[in-house]
């Protein structure tokens, strides 16, 4: 089956609701540009049509392989969505230096734009919230790199419901995304109304981690073993399907329409957990997951 698609935003770009992450693919599958290629190359056979990057990752050899990758297949540019981040800049031994200043903003999207060779952003996000953010400031920013075209849509990462507020409510555009971790093994943002904001404001979320950041492979205790039991069973209900794809079905059910978020460069992982999008995820097997995962019966 097709994988299904939905819209960032009501305003932004149609995506994939399976988006190819690089925050840890390049130091844990070591892919060169030639690899990276074909690997790319398989997210799109499969349906694949939007890849998440930011500034820091790989210390911006990310966003470079990444342009590489572009330069070599010259008609891929135009069939995808380019999402990337800015924000953390810099820092030494035990801590990260946040700059959200309105010349650090602009300074980090040209980098980003040369480092992939291409002449537009379509999702910038703020990487992470930085405690000394001037929204008036970043708001100029944002509407400077709208204006000369080389950034289209905005978003951030990891806020919570009111540090959204704050941002939104400088800017004459919406927030099309808030990318943030959720999964069976993490539903903070499903309890602390994160989620609830996106729907309300139908901003889309970008859920990374939907495995629980690897712990449905490695369990680290005895909860993690009792919801694996749980997901198995509902694995075998589908027809023995994978517990990755159970995974990425139960946060695809969630209203706020969100979108799941891969980090391996693994051609075979990569197209067993596309297959969770066109699951059947039932009322019933929602709530016994949700139940599983909280360790205990819920009125």
């Amino acid at each position: 089956m097709p994988l299904p698609k939905i819209k960032l935003h009501e305003s932004g770009p149609e995506i994939s609701r399976v988006v190819q992450g690089f925050g840890s693919i390049l130091h844990e599958e070591k892919l060169d540009a030639r690899a990276l290629a074909q690997y790319i190359d398989a997210c799109v056979d499969e349906g694949i049509s939007a890849f998440d990057l930011a500034a820091a990752y790989a210390g911006g050899m990310a966003e470079e392989l990444f342009g590489e990758v572009l330069a070599m297949r010259p008609g891929l540019r135009g069939r995808i969505t380019v999402i990337t981040k800015y924000g953390i800049e810099g820092g030494g031994p035990g801590y990260h230096c946040y700059d959200t200043s309105r010349e650090g903003i602009i300074h980090s999207a040209e980098r980003s734009l040369k480092r992939m060779g291409t002449d537009r952003i379509d999702a910038l996000l703020m990487h992470r919230p930085d405690m000394l953010m001037d929204a008036d400031e970043v708001a100029g920013a944002l509407e400077a790199l709208r204006s000369q075209g080389k950034v289209l849509h905005f978003g951030v990462s990891n806020f919570l419901a009111h540090q959204v507020d704050l941002l939104a409510s400088r800017l004459s555009f919406p927030l099309i995304v808030n990318e943030v971790p959720y999964s069976l093994f993490n539903m903070e943002m499903q309890e602390n109304g994160v989620l609830d904001q996106c729907q309300r404001l139908r901003m889309t979320p970008l859920y990374y981690a939907p495995l629980g950041g690897g712990r449905l492979f490695r369990p680290k205790n005895e909860d993690d073993l009792r919801l694996l039991e749980v997901m198995r069973e509902v694995a075998d209900e589908l027809g023995g399907v994978p517990i990755e794809q159970v995974a990425i079905a139960w946060v695809l059910r969630h209203p706020a329409k969100g979108a799941a978020l891969l980090g391996c460069g693994r051609a075979e992982w990569m197209r067993s957990a596309v297959g969770g999008a066109n699951l059947e995820m039932t009322r019933d097997r929602w709530f016994r997951l949700w139940t599983a995962a909280k360790g205990h019966e819920i009125p």
